[in-house]
């Protein structure tokens, strides 16, 4: 028959807490760090980025998305666009 030693251990409340935190924070930062991945995967740029590649002021992106001929993507308060839109004005 073996005989298994047995370790016991001891955390106190802030300890568990401090511990039980690590653990959450590193888990939101993989969810989020996977949900950016996910929009950079759909190929979205900012505001800046799409006045940049079409050469546009921030009016004429306005002025655009009212038309509805360029209607950015709002995520957490801020205009996305996405690459294929802008590539489809670049074609003409």
């Amino acid at each position: 028959m073996e005989k298994y030693n047995q370790i016991q251990y001891v955390i106190g409340s802030d300890d568990l807490k401090e511990i039980l935190v690590e653990i959450i924070d590193e888990r939101i930062d993989f969810i989020v760090d996977k949900w950016f991945e996910a929009k950079r995967s759909q190929g979205l740029v900012s505001t800046e980025n799409a006045m940049q590649l079409l050469d546009v002021s921030k009016t004429t992106l306005w002025r655009w998305k009212q038309k509805g001929y360029l209607v950015p993507v709002r995520i957490g308060g801020i205009d996305r666009y996405r690459l294929r839109d802008i590539k489809r004005i670049l074609e003409g």
